[in-house]
């Protein structure tokens, strides 16, 4: 392995992409901020279609899952073979599916785990991908869930939110740096600056003070109002809607909250998303 994999980790709709743009404008270090349609630096992601076209040595058309996710293999092997680090977003699990690894830990050399309070990953999750609460809340206590594939995208195993938590963070000699999604908002200076020093990159106070200036929701979502976001699911969705914490509490009802608890709670406690009282702190 040259470069290997460091994996941007997450479940959907949790910061990811806020830090990829993050990294972007750290690394070119420019005079102004880096188009969100332009980010090369985390140029991969392990759904990108055309990935696994250049792999397989044929376009996907026609393929079914199950060939698609043979290919994993061989498309991380690739990654992780390059003379540079490659750095991958992910949505997937760190588990098996139908026999083979989702994610290859030989290919890996570390990662970057973002983590976002439950009641609002619901939320957001139902707008993305244009569905109701209700089916949402029952979706993400599903171990059954997944996104389909697309003409843009390979499909992804998620499982339960509390299960894709855990199963990245609890492989023996494996520890990624994990970020909650609240702190990023919260302290961003402190946030990022943790993902500085995890990957050892040189970088001065001040650039990575730009970088996170550049990289600010504020900014993004202008950027988004006026020249729109690939990487949209659909050509009328916001997909940097509002970046709040806590605007779950304006949809999710106290049976949905409930539910979330009942299925999540042990990792919601652990995180500090509830209280003693199992209360939601956010």
């Amino acid at each position: 392995m040259a470069g290997g994999i460091l994996w941007l980790a997450s479940y959907p709709k949790s910061g990811n992409t806020w830090v990829r743009i993050f990294l972007e404008n750290l690394f070119r270090d420019g005079a102004r901020p880096v188009s969100i349609n332009e980010l090369n630096v985390v140029g991969f992601g392990d759904a990108h279609i055309p990935l696994y076209e250049q792999v397989g040595g044929r376009p996907v058309t026609g393929l079914d899952d199950a060939a698609l996710h043979a290919l994993r293999e061989p498309l991380q092997r690739y990654l992780a073979n390059r003379p540079e680090t490659s750095i991958v977003k992910t949505h997937n699990i760190m588990a098996d599916y139908e026999g083979r690894p989702l994610i290859h830990l030989p290919y890996t050399m570390g990662a970057v785990y973002i983590v976002r309070n439950v009641f609002d990953v619901t939320v957001s999750l139902a707008r993305h991908y244009d569905r109701s609460v209700a089916e949402m809340v029952e979706a993400i206590c599903s171990p059954a869930m997944k996104t389909p594939t697309t003409p843009a995208a390979v499909f992804q195993i998620l499982g339960r939110w509390c299960d894709h938590y855990r199963a990245w963070t609890t492989v023996p000699g494996f520890e990624p740096l994990v970020l909650r999604y609240e702190d990023m908002k919260a302290k961003p200076l402190k946030a990022f600056q943790k993902v500085v020093k995890f990957l050892n990159l040189p970088a001065s106070p001040d650039r990575v003070a730009k970088a996170v200036k550049f990289s600010s929701f504020e900014e993004v979502s202008r950027q988004e109002r006026a020249g729109g976001f690939r990487e949209r699911v659909r050509e009328d969705q916001v997909f940097f809607h509002s970046g709040r914490v806590g605007g779950w509490r304006q949809h999710l009802s106290q049976d949905q909250v409930a539910r979330l608890i009942d299925v999540h709670g042990e990792v919601l406690r652990e995180l500090g998303y509830l209280d003693k009282q199992g209360r939601p702190t956010v």
